[in-house]
């Protein structure tokens, strides 16, 4: 064999193996088809209700599930974390929700009680904190079904005696509760000492049981409520709603006359008759003995019912909301397509 002959042969042997080199490497970079790989995923659940029987005053409860899916799965996509957690912020879900039964079990008083006069102080600046109050949107009396036909037996009573009923307060939302709270921590504001609070240190109405950390009126079948002639002036009492003071003890006697015994008497036992409870520091604080959800702890928003759920336009708006995130996610997707074949050509 000539020196030309073997230089010819060696570059036939070169480009040989240079061929078989590229079919290899063409069959170990990742063109083969995509295998399916049952994977785990791990999906976080937010629970935003308060806990009535914990000694937490506002426990969250937190919890991941794992759940089985099934997905086509390239060995770039297997190296991601597998332990990754996506979050599901259920907030507002639980607050439609819980709306939702609202409109489904809970009333408006006045519907029930035409001539029912409704105060709702906490949608007013006349409280003992001086504000509208967390959670209050209107003037309204809301109860659950059960406690607002026990009411109306009391009314249709007091009505043949001359009397009307007036309710300053019925339903109560979680949000409230808790702005109770954190007015008691500010010891600066007591602008409306004198006239709910002259007796008393601020400091000291969570000792004294006239705020707390937890309210019956949340459970939606308690009442702050008292008697009106049949021109809505109210009956004295001996003392006005929320004047937090011994007097105001359902109790108390010593300091009232006898005209406001008789008044307080009249309305407790119209009351008790009609299956509710007083409370021992309230004479307008009354609860349905048998209410019917006693843990639960409601926090939707006091207005109409008819204002709880959302209007057909804010339905129609919430749908486009979500093919706008859907459009937004496909592009997201398809760049990321590409992303990836681009990487692939390289890889070649």
């Amino acid at each position: 064999m000539t020196h030309l002959q073997r230089i010819l042969h060696r570059l036939v042997s070169l480009g040989l193996s240079a061929l078989l080199l590229m079919v290899c490497s063409c069959e170990s970079c990742g063109d083969r088809p995509n295998t399916a790989k049952k994977k785990q995923k791990k999906v976080r659940r937010v629970e935003y209700r308060r806990s009535v029987t914990s000694d937490s005053d506002t426990l969250l409860t937190d919890t991941v599930d794992t759940v089985a899916i099934d997905s086509l799965l390239t060995d770039s996509v297997e190296t991601e974390a597998e332990d990754s957690v996506e979050p599901i912020d259920s907030a507002m879900a639980a607050k439609l929700a819980e709306m939702e039964f609202a409109v489904k079990h809970f009333v408006e008083v006045k519907k029930l009680i035409p001539d029912l006069i409704e105060e709702i102080r906490y949608n007013s600046d006349h409280n003992f904190v001086g504000r509208r109050i967390a959670g209050y949107e209107e003037s309204v009396a809301l109860l659950t079904k059960e406690c607002a036909e026990a009411l109306k037996k009391v009314a249709d009573e007091l009505r043949e005696e001359g009397y009307r009923l007036k309710i300053y307060d019925a339903y109560r939302p979680d949000d409230a509760v808790q702005d109770f709270r954190k007015w008691v921590g500010n010891m600066k504001d007591q602008k409306m000492k004198d006239e709910f609070y002259p007796d008393i240190e601020k400091s000291e109405l969570f000792k004294a049981g006239y705020i707390s950390s937890r309210s019956k009126h949340c459970h939606g079948s308690t009442i702050d409520m008292t008697l009106c002639d049949q021109k809505g002036n109210e009956l004295d009492m001996g003392g006005h709603f929320d004047f937090f003071s011994e007097t105001s003890h359902s109790d108390h006697t010593e300091s009232l006359t006898e005209e406001q015994q008789e008044n307080r008497k009249l309305l407790r036992e119209a009351m008790e008759r009609n299956g509710f409870k007083i409370a021992n520091t309230e004479w307008w604080h009354f609860s349905l003995i048998e209410e019917p959800y006693p843990k639960e702890n409601f926090n939707f928003p006091v207005k109409s019912l008819s204002n709880m759920l959302p209007k057909p336009e804010e339905k129609q708006s919430s749908k486009s909301s979500g093919k706008d995130k859907k459009s937004s996610k496909e592009k997201k997707d398809k760049k990321k397509g590409k992303t990836e074949k681009e990487k692939k050509k390289k890889k070649k």
